[in-house]
């Protein structure tokens, strides 16, 4: 089975591309999808949206699962981000593929085991994970993939 992890942002979108054989989550892919300050909301959302279109092709996954919701105390930040989530989600169910959230808190859990690791604890955990030769770079790419690994993992227990 293979899996798509998104981390949305309007800035950069990071994805992660993993492969389950047998009981092993193994690394296919990552990256970002970056997006233009100077073009105007729609465009951006567009950008994003026919990106993640294009490489969904590409990779052909069968699941799919995207970072929740963190909603911190910059109501402008949280409304950016919920643009970039919507741009993903729609991208995603174009493609026919259900679409599976796990809040951030749970996507740490799941791979460091600590719910509040820092970024470069669960980019060193997920390398490790999928016995890789560095950390996955950059953080966003790092974190889509840490947010395929929790549907892999949680995907085997029910």
């Amino acid at each position: 089975m293979r899996v798509v992890g998104v981390d949305p942002g309007l800035s950069a979108t990071g994805y992660g591309v993993v492969e389950v054989v047998g009981g092993r989550c193994l690394h296919v892919r990552h990256g970002v999808l970056r997006t233009r300050p100077s073009d105007s909301l729609a465009v951006r959302l567009v950008a994003l949206r026919d990106g993640l279109r294009a490489l969904l092709r590409e990779v052909e996954p069968r699941e799919a699962a995207i970072e929740g919701t963190f909603v911190g105390t910059n109501a402008r930040s949280a409304l950016t981000l919920g643009h970039a989530r919507a741009a993903a989600i729609l991208a995603l169910a174009d493609c026919g593929l259900a679409v599976h959230e796990y809040a951030p808190a749970l996507v740490k859990q799941t791979v460091a085991g600590y719910g509040r690791g820092d970024k470069t604890q669960i980019a060193e955990m997920v390398r490790l994970q999928l016995a890789l030769a560095a950390r996955p770079s950059p953080a966003d790419a790092a974190d889509a993939l840490a947010v395929a690994i929790t549907h892999w993992a949680h995907a085997r227990l029910g």
